[in-house]
């Protein structure tokens, strides 16, 4: 097995150098070479140094060229001063990757000199740089330990990527006794070039590798680090240690009285839109990825226990209780079968007990009992020690029930820590010994939450209409206009004027700059209306009074006018220039008041918030965390968990009635993809009643330096919706075909198309009898990370569309080069639908930089191969495949 990917040489390498070897005990380069030479390495290893002949026994190089042999990856571990040297001469002997051990130079300045230099250089030279203070690399599958690590990695489906060395060595040292193995573990060290978000593309493509687990610091590239992390959890499980919440706190808690969310609550809430599982303890980074690496995810969250003993059946019912996971509540069928196979005297509830005295074969039925229940999604089976019953065979029982089931079943055996008996019978079943309930519990608590979390990323939404383009003229000229003013934070008409170019629901506001102004704008508007003032260089907390509400004509309109206008003179100088907005009111008797916020976090940018308004915002300081893009269903869930949410369906029963908040959250989710230049925003309050929701108060902080970067969403960590790609094209014929990127909320239409489908056209796409669209690839073909790949689509129709056709490409790992496809419904074929497509989708694709579109083709498909060689592909044979060719566009 190999990894068809670029870092290859760093993880796979066939040749080794280790530039720096020693035979110095306590020297870096002694360490590395002797778990080199200890892990039974398939390749070859060149000990390099100039002042040694031979090390350890083995002949040792003066330098890289004198090995006169071609080297994959050179480990360095030589002082600062001789790194760069060592990385000029890197090329020269075929290396495409170092593994820098040497530590920077203790001098900040100096060590980021130090780091600019060597990427420099690197890059300069094609070289792929892991480190600096790298801990280095383990295959276990080659025998390498690359490490300057005291323990070595059992074999096994596992790869642990880490940020820290003394985190693998700590973790490997935790994992040993347990049995617990690894294809492959790697630390980034300070990570000046490879980092997290390649390494997953490079193990997603990784045979060996099941499962993914991390150890993470700090996030340098969070588009590049969740565009990952969302690929690889779409086929591998992903389980997450963040470590730095401490240091935090202070920072986040100084910061006025509307504070943006703790950069490590954004974290998490990144990490739930990728599709992953966070953890706190690298106990529990275990146990969730051991529970994940079972390969069952159950369809619920609700738990049944089975026990040979009283107490550890009660610890881990309390256990499930503190974990949020509910028990299993058994049918009445299920609790006659139970009945049949437990002693008389003891009740048929959950935890079942089948007491201390219970055969392996007891406590296998019982198991198997609750296993059939449609209302269990999962069982832990306990068993404590006793005379009678032998821990493996109870063990070997139980798991001869679990290897038939489609339903998780963990273990905790108590006292069995140290029987690797016990643990492989349940292995063979498919069930992990967790040792303990309540490290059992905990651990399905994480596969519960990884299911939820996979719910966000794989879902396939209904469908919904094609969202509605801003104005964004109206957007810029208010930015234009607050940049040209010096202006950080918006007016309030500005910021008015702003949420409208959105669809936001602001009530109709005109400026008056005199009374007269005023009065007419109330005529215009209909009474009742309220006045506000708009003073730029008024403070927000300007002791004087800036609204007056609820004027209901002009007698009553004239006195607050004046009285606004009063206070400020009297506080200011009399040239001190306020301006009054006249804004529309409207009558919301026993509205309940909510907060929605934007804030920008340092690395992952936009972030949507959502919570309580007034004094229920001072008693209750909750608000749920989402980055944007949202749709729907993902707007439903930032609403759903919170105590706001709860208030409202309490007042108002219908599901309905959370609509204008769902269209609240995805206007302003459109509004913080297309201008980077918000950096905050507050709508506080936002008034809710039955159907219908008002933005009462908005505050809008700005840089108006920044613009829209052209080269696609960079202020997002998650790519959003390219509506600026959709356009009408017309076809030879005069037929008018909407082209647009595909959406989440196309699986139907897309599905559609596809049955559609001749049985010629889809073997021509798929290259093999596809009659269906399988869940999983219709989420994968609607769902797309447009960071990396895009769909296309030519749509026919309005009020009942269709796709008549689709062309896509996906990134390749080189980040150079991309797959096309392209399909065309048989009944549109030979109209014209193909070239618009690939016209565009090329044009894209030069947009984001590749060099190249490659794409295969049937060779007895003449009509695709004369269309491509008509876009000016060429063809290439697959020495592989004869019964392909490769279609090649250079696109530079």
């Amino acid at each position: 097995m190999t990894i068809h990917h670029y870092l290859r040489p760093l993880l796979m390498p066939a040749s080794i150098a280790l530039v720096g070897a020693s035979d110095r005990p306590g020297k870096i380069g002694r360490v590395v070479l002797e778990n080199l030479f200890d892990g039974g390495f398939k390749g070859e290893i060149y000990p390099v140094n100039p002042t040694h002949r031979r090390v350890l026994g083995k002949k040792c190089y003066p330098s890289l060229a004198a090995i006169g042999k071609p080297v994959e990856l050179v480990l360095i571990a030589v002082p600062c001063a001789a790194v760069p040297g060592v990385i000029d001469e890197a090329p020269n002997v075929g290396a495409k990757a170092v593994a820098i051990m040497t530590a920077p130079p203790t001098d900040d300045g100096e060590a980021r000199r130090w780091r600019q230099n060597l990427l420099s250089r690197a890059r300069k030279r094609k070289i792929r740089v892991l480190g600096p203070h790298a801990f280095g690399v383990i295959r276990t599958d080659l025998g390498l330990n690359a490490t300057l690590g005291t323990v070595s990695a059992h074999p096994g489906r596992l790869a642990l990527i880490a940020q820290s060395g003394a985190v693998c060595t700590a973790m490997l040292d935790f994992a040993t006794p347990l049995g617990i193995g690894f294809s492959t573990v790697i630390s980034i060290g300070g990570a000046i070039d490879v980092g997290f978000g390649e390494l997953l593309d490079a193990l997603l493509l990784d045979p060996g590798t099941d499962g993914i687990i991390l150890y993470v610091e700090r996030i340098d590239d969070a588009r590049q680090f969740i565009s990952a992390l969302r690929a690889a959890a779409r086929t591998k499980p992903v389980v997450v240690l963040k470590a730095g919440r401490s240091l935090e706190t202070a920072v986040a808690n100084s910061v006025g009285t509307d504070p943006p969310p703790l950069p490590d609550a954004v974290f998490e809430a990144a990490l739930k839109r990728a599709g992953t599982v966070r953890v706190r303890t690298y106990t529990q980074l275990f146990a969730a990825a051991r529970i994940l690496a079972m390969g069952k995810i159950p369809r619920g969250d609700r738990l049944a226990i089975v026990t040979n003993g009283h107490g550890p059946g009660t610890m881990a019912a309390d256990s499930a209780a503190d974990c949020g996971v509910p028990l299993a509540q058994f049918t009445p069928e299920t609790q006659r079968a139970l009945k049949a196979v437990l002693p008389p005297t003891v009740a048929a509830t959950n935890p079942v007990n089948v007491r201390g005295d219970a055969s392996p074969e007891r406590l296998a039925s019982a198991v198997a009992t609750v296993l059939a229940d449609p209302g269990v999604d999962a069982v832990l089976a306990l068993h404590v020690p006793r005379p009678l019953t032998a821990a493996t065979d109870a063990a070997r029982a139980v798991a001869a029930v679990a290897r038939g089931s489609g339903k998780p079943v963990l273990g905790a055996w108590l006292g069995a820590i140290d029987r690797r008996e016990v643990r492989n019978a349940l292995e063979s079943g498919g069930t992990a010994n967790f040792y303990t309930p309540e490290n059992a519990v905990e651990a399905f608590s994480f596969l519960a939450a990884y299911r939820r979390n996979q719910q966000w990323l794989l879902e396939v939404p209904p469908p919904q209409p094609e969202p509605e383009p801003p104005d964004l003229r109206t957007a810029e000229r208010i930015r234009d206009a607050a940049a040209a003013a010096n202006r950080t934070v918006l007016t309030d008409l500005q910021t008015l004027q702003l949420l409208a170019a959105f669809g936001l629901p602001v009530l109709p506001a005109e400026p008056a700059e005199t009374l007269h102004e005023a009065l007419a704008a109330a005529r215009r508007l209909g009474y009742p209306v309220g006045l506000m003032l708009d003073a730029p260089g008024l403070p927000r907390r300007s002791p004087l009074p800036r609204v007056r509400a609820h004027l209901r004509n002009g007698q009553m309109l004239t006195r607050a006018y004046g009285e606004l206008l009063d206070g400020v003179q009297r506080a200011h100088r009399r040239d001190f220039h306020v301006g009054i907005i006249v804004a529309k009111e409207r009558a919301l008797p026993e509205s309940r008041e909510i907060a929605i916020g934007v804030h920008t976090d340092a690395v992952f940018g936009p972030v949507i918030t959502f919570g309580n308004s007034g004094t229920a915002a001072l008693v209750e300081r909750e608000r749920s965390i989402m980055l944007p893009p949202l749709n729907r269903r993902l707007a439903l869930d930032v609403i759903s968990g919170t105590r706001a949410a709860a208030v409202l369906r309490a007042a108002h029963e219908d599901a309905h009635d959370l609509e204008p908040l769902v269209t609240i959250l995805l206007r302003l989710s459109s509004l913080v993809c297309a201008l980077p230049w918000v950096r905050s925003l507050t709508l506080d309050p936002v008034h809710v009643v039955a159907g219908a929701a008002v933005i009462a108060g908005a505050h809008i902080v700005i840089d108006a330096k920044r613009k829209f970067d052209s080269g696609g969403y960079r202020h997002m960590a998650i790519h959003p919706y390219p509506i600026e790609l959709s356009e009408d094209v017309a076809l030879r014929d005069g037929t008018h075909l909407h082209l647009r990127p595909i959406m989440p909320e196309d699986a139907e239409l897309e599905r559609a198309f596809v049955n559609g489908l001749s049985e010629q056209t889809r073997y021509f796409r798929f290259f093999y009898r596809l009659h269906e669209l399988t869940p999983a690839m219709l989420a994968r073909f609607t769902q797309v990370d447009y960071d990396r790949e895009l769909a296309l689509v030519a749509v026919d129709g309005v009020d009942n569309p269709m796709f008549v056709g689709v062309a896509r490409y996906i990134t390749n790992p080189d980040q150079e080069s991309a797959e096309f496809a392209v399909v065309v419904a048989d009944a549109w074929q030979n109209r014209g639908v193909a070239r618009a497509l690939m016209e565009k989708l090329i044009g894209c694709a030069r947009a984001r930089g590749l060099a190249r579109l490659e794409g295969t083709v049937l060779r007895n498909n003449p009509n695709m191969l004369r269309f491509t060689q008509g876009l000016g592909f060429v063809v290439h044979d697959d020495p592989d495949e004869p019964e392909q060719v490769k279609m090649v566009l250079d696109l530079i």
